[in-house]
């Protein structure tokens, strides 16, 4: 019976090592800790720096690709670690940017839910000019959710809804550079397959085109003829209102 009460006292002792450990882990200064691990963690692929708080509480200045310098801000739930998981509410803010949400995963995957974000259209031009394009207005994605594998920068599952304001658009037609504005559109994503998808439809639920990604990154957008006649304007072919008419694509993963 002795042996056994000391068995007990050690390993309470243990698991109470352990908590410290943890606890001292998440509440240490990451101003303090990140320039020693930094150094450690090899080429990463954004630039991290400004950082501030803690691992529970924190928050970082972060250099994304083709997004700029972002702000992030994050808190780990603590119910989640005493799971064996690791989930957190993150918070990121840029330039005509922001998104909101639970991530969750480790350094192969990340998982989003109860994703929201803003989004500039500024940040799609670099594929609209190769279609000779322009567009302005703001997108708006709610109720989104997604699993990512980072190291193959695939895209396991998405699904979510996406609305855009309406704004300016320019295109080539029939040789021609013709300008418009754009009605409220809404976007639905989904996963049916390899290729994320991204279904186009008026506030009439009427059909405007088709995007997507591709498992090797590449993504694209295609518009169909309806697109025309919700402007106004005419296709100089006699083509379904189904038919594709403008395509363009951009390497993003």
């Amino acid at each position: 019976m002795v042996l056994k009460a000391i068995w007990s006292a050690k390993w309470y002792l243990f698991v109470g090592f352990i908590s410290y450990l943890v606890f001292l882990t998440l509440t240490a200064p990451l101003e303090y800790v990140w320039p020693k691990v930094q150094p450690h963690l090899g080429a990463l692929p954004v630039k991290i720096d400004q950082v501030q708080g803690t691992l529970w509480q924190g928050q970082a200045r972060v250099g994304l690709p083709n997004l700029g310098k972002v702000t992030g801000q994050w808190d780990i739930q603590l119910t989640a670690l005493f799971s064996g998981q690791i989930l957190a509410a993150v918070n990121i803010k840029g330039d005509e940017l922001k998104f909101n949400g639970l991530v969750s995963g480790s350094f192969e995957q990340l998982q989003i839910d109860q994703g929201e974000a803003f989004l500039s259209s500024r940040y799609l031009q670099p594929v609209l000019r190769q279609g000779r394009s322009s567009l302005t207005g703001d997108f708006e994605l709610s109720q989104f959710s997604g699993t990512f594998l980072l190291k193959d920068q695939q895209i396991l599952a998405a699904a979510g809804r996406l609305l855009f304001s309406g704004g300016d658009v320019s295109f080539p037609l029939d040789g021609k550079n013709v300008s418009a504005k754009l009605p409220i559109l809404v976007g639905t994503i989904q996963k049916p397959d390899n290729n994320v998808e991204l279904i186009i439809t008026n506030t009439d639920g009427e059909d405007i085109g088709n995007g997507y990604i591709q498992p090797d990154g590449w993504a694209g957008i295609g518009i169909r003829r309806r697109f025309l006649d919700i402007l106004g304007l005419q296709w100089p072919a006699n083509v379904a209102a189904e038919k594709i008419i403008f395509e363009a694509s951009q390497k993003l993963l």
